[in-house]
């Protein structure tokens, strides 16, 4: 599937966010704001640990020949790597809050939500059962969305 301009700009937008949180600000973190960060790397490494290498991209658009991945951490989250970016931010954006931390951090949910919406609709039409598979699995947070 070709990349849309909306996809490359959805994971600019991504990146520079992260970019912005990294830099934004001390890394002289309290014990939780690590504990929660920490808790977002292992999920990601738990969400990539599942997909092999014809499966991951950062773009919304599946890759051809690739299945749909409904195990590991997806068996709960629909986007559980997006889960983890946002665990990493607000831990840091939380424990050394800086005002440029707060604006990525928040800037981040924008485009995740809206990379969420877009790649669901790719994945809809990528595959027919999409919406029935993903019954009983939240978006980005448990109990919430």
């Amino acid at each position: 599937m070709q990349r849309s301009a909306r996809s490359v700009l959805l994971v600019v937008a991504q990146f520079l966010g992260i970019a912005l949180v990294v830099l934004g600000g001390s890394w002289e973190l309290p014990w939780w704001s690590w504990a929660l960060f920490l808790a977002g790397i292992l999920l990601v490494l738990s969400a990539i640990r599942v997909m092999d290498a014809h499966r991951f991209t950062v773009f919304p658009e599946p890759r051809s020949g690739a299945d749909l991945v409904v195990s590991g951490p997806y068996r709960f989250l629909r986007h559980p790597m997006y889960t983890a970016v946002l665990l990493c931010a607000f831990g840091t954006t939380i424990g050394a809050p800086s005002v440029l931390r707060w604006a990525a951090s928040l800037g981040l949910v924008l485009v995740l939500l809206l990379k969420v919406r877009h790649e669901e609709g790719l994945l809809s039409r990528r595959y027919s059962d999409y919406g029935e598979r993903m019954t009983g699995r939240w978006r980005l947070v448990p109990f919430i969305w």
